[in-house]
This record gives structure tokens, sequence and C-alpha cells, in this order.
């Protein structure tokens, strides 16, 4: 009985830790992942420095 509560809160608490790292805190906005010149936090200068 006990084992049973304890695997269920270990794959309940695997499966909601996944579903938060994929969805919820991805979709908060930041733009860690954006690369290119269009986003607005990139900083232009960098990436012109890089190039050249």
């Amino acid at each position: 009985m006990i084992a049973t509560v304890i695997l269920s809160v270990l794959i309940f608490g695997a499966f909601f830790y996944i579903v938060y790292t994929s969805f919820i805190k991805g979709s908060k906005g930041h733009c860690d992942s954006c690369h290119d010149q269009g986003c607005p936090l990139v900083d232009v200068h960098k990436i012109n420095a890089k190039k050249g």
C-alpha cells in the first residue's frame, strides 16, 4: 500500500515537472532561444561584431 502511494507520487511528480518545464516555464515570453535580429531583446551590435 505505501509502496503504491510512493510510486504514484513519484510518477505524477515527474509528469508535472516535465509539463511545467516544457510548456509553462517556456511560455513566459523570454527571448532566450531567439537568435535572429527580429527579436527586440537581441543586442544587434554583438551580432554584427561576431559576423565581422
